[in-house]
Order: structure tokens, then C-alpha cells, then sequence
């Protein structure tokens, strides 16, 4: 799909500071980096994973919408269901019946949604991964830029909430609050330059989550923060997006969630302080 307009992007480096200044540019990724359209691609480009427990709503209008967007390039989409009681596995298996580029993966029970984004890696075939939440917070329209910006040599591109060029979408002001801080706290204590390391959409080399470094958030969400803290030297691309409120279905998010992110930020430093090479 050919999109064409100017965005304003940060890129920071790993030593705290930004590697180069603000950019602006003009690109259609589609014409330029995609490629051509081809019918049931044995090499994919992208693999596109969407961890699911109880989003069959959602999955099915989410991903015939990525196949749509990413029309231009040879892709998949990997379905991921923690077993879902509310029949998300089987409404996968008649899209993958009807389109081949369509993949499911079935765990047994809820075992969390990082370790989910670690089991889809495995299974891709994409020189890519892109990772979103499968409650269509994060539009699928921003995955060709996304693409792109990967496509040019960047490790990893953060669908990033909190650089000049984001908004939030119906999310209420408390929610909007708490995200900032957690981030803020997890930033500071990992001594992380990006602006947003707990957002759950970004592209990446596949390599990156098929053979993560340490396992540690496989029950919770932050496998992001996880990649970030436990890879030095990475080269990284904040892409501004706009988040949306979920769809349908119900959010996954408590009080729990914050313990565990608590409890991950506490073992990344401490694996941080014993890898200091």
C-alpha cells in the first residue's frame, strides 16, 4: 500500500543521547522498499504476530485489515491463542482455510502474552516481525512506514506513543497518566533513552525475539522493555503513532500487571549489572 506523508520521528541511540537529530521525510514504502505483490510468498518480508485470549472479534476484522495494508509486500499473519474459551482459535482456522498467509498457533491455557510473542517468532518465516495487540489499539495503516523504516537497516522501530507526532484515541486521562509513569520508572531504572520501552507495537529482525536473550516477561506483556534492556548496541527508530482505545472485548491491564512489570524491571537490572559487556 503506497502512503505517502511527513511525519517527524526521534531516533535515540544506546548511550542516552540522540544518535541524530529530529528528521522529516517523505516516503512511499510500498513502491520503494515492499516490493512487488505475489501470490501465496514462500519467503515472507513480514511476519506479523498478534497474540489473542479472547479477541475474536477483533482478530477478525484485524487481520484481513494487515493483509489489506501490506498488499505490496509478501507477508503473514501469525495468530497466537492462549486457548481461548471464546472460540478466537477457530474463527482463525476459517480465515487460514480461505487465505494461506493466514497462520494460527495454539497454546494450551493463558500463559501470557510475551511468551506468546516469543512462540510466534519461532514459528515465522519473515525476515521481520512486527508485533501489535490483537484489540486494534494499534493501526495497522502505520505498519508499511514501520516496514521501511526496518527495510533501511534499523534494528527495531517502536510504534512509539510519546515522540512529537503521537496521540491517544478515547483513552481516559488516569490511563494515560499511569502509562506515562510506569514508563518513566522503567526508563530510569534501566537506563533506557527510548521514550516509550512498554509499548506492545513494533517491527524488528525476527532473529531479536526468536532468540531472546532472557525470558524473563513470557508470563506478562513487556517484551519490548526485555529486548531493549537485554540488547546493547541496538539500533533504534521511535515511529509516532496514534493509539486507539480497544475495540471490543475487555482489557487485559490490572494491578497485577504493574507488580509484574515491577518484578521484570528489578531481574532486567540485575541481568544488566552481571552483562555490563
Amino acid at each position: 500500500m503506497t502512503r505517502k506523508g511527513e511525519r517527524d520521528s526521534c531516533l535515540r541511540g544506546n548511550d542516552g543521547g540522540y544518535a541524530a537529530p529530529a528528521i522529516r521525510y517523505t516516503l512511499a514504502p510500498s513502491d520503494s522498499l515492499l516490493g512487488r505483490a505475489v501470490n501465496s510468498p514462500p519467503e515472507p518480508l513480514i511476519s506479523v504476530l498478534l497474540p489473542t485470549y479472547n479477541e475474536r472479534e477483533n482478530v477478525a476484522a484485524l487481520a484481513p485489515a494487515i493483509l489489506d495494508v501490506l498488499r505490496s509486500a509478501p507477508c503473514e499473519v501469525i495468530v497466537v491463542d492462549d486457548a481461548s474459551p471464546d472460540g478466537t482459535a477457530a474463527a482463525v482456522r476459517r480465515m487460514a482455510a480461505a487465505d494461506p498467509r493466514v497462520r494460527l498457533v495454539e497454546r494450551s491455557g493463558k500463559r501470557g502474552l510475551a511468551g506468546a510473542v516469543f512462540a510466534g517468532a519461532r514459528e515465522a518465516r519473515g525476515r521481520f516481525v512486527a508485533v501489535m495487540d490483537a484489540d486494534r489499539s494499534h493501526d495497522p495503516e502505520e505498519l508499511p512506514d514501520m516496514l521501511a523504516r526496518a527495510a533501511d537497516g534499523y534494528d527495531v522501530v517502536i510504534g512509539s506513543r510519546y515522540v512529537e507526532g503521537s496521540a491517544f484515541l478515547g483513552q481516559p486521562f488516569l490511563r494515560r497518566l499511569i502509562s506515562r509513569l510506569l514508563n518513566a520508572a522503567a526508563r530510569t531504572l534501566l537506563l533506557l533513552p527510548y521514550n516509550d520501552v512498554l509499548t506492545g507495537y513494533a517491527v524488528c529482525r525476527r532473529e531479536l525475539l526468536a532468540e531472546p536473550r532472557t525470558r524473563y516477561s513470557s508470563p506478562g506483556f513487556k517484551w519490548l522493555l526485555e529486548l531493549l534492556s537485554t540488547r546493547r548496541g541496538l539500533s533504534v527508530y521511535e515511529w509516532p503513532i496514534v493509539f486507539h482505545d480497544r475495540q471490543a472485548g475487555f482489557s487485559k491491564a490490572s494491578a497485577l500487571e504493574a507488580l509484574r512489570l515491577g518484578a521484570l524491571c528489578v531481574r532486567l537490572a540485575a541481568w544488566r549489572c552481571l552483562h555490563r559487556g
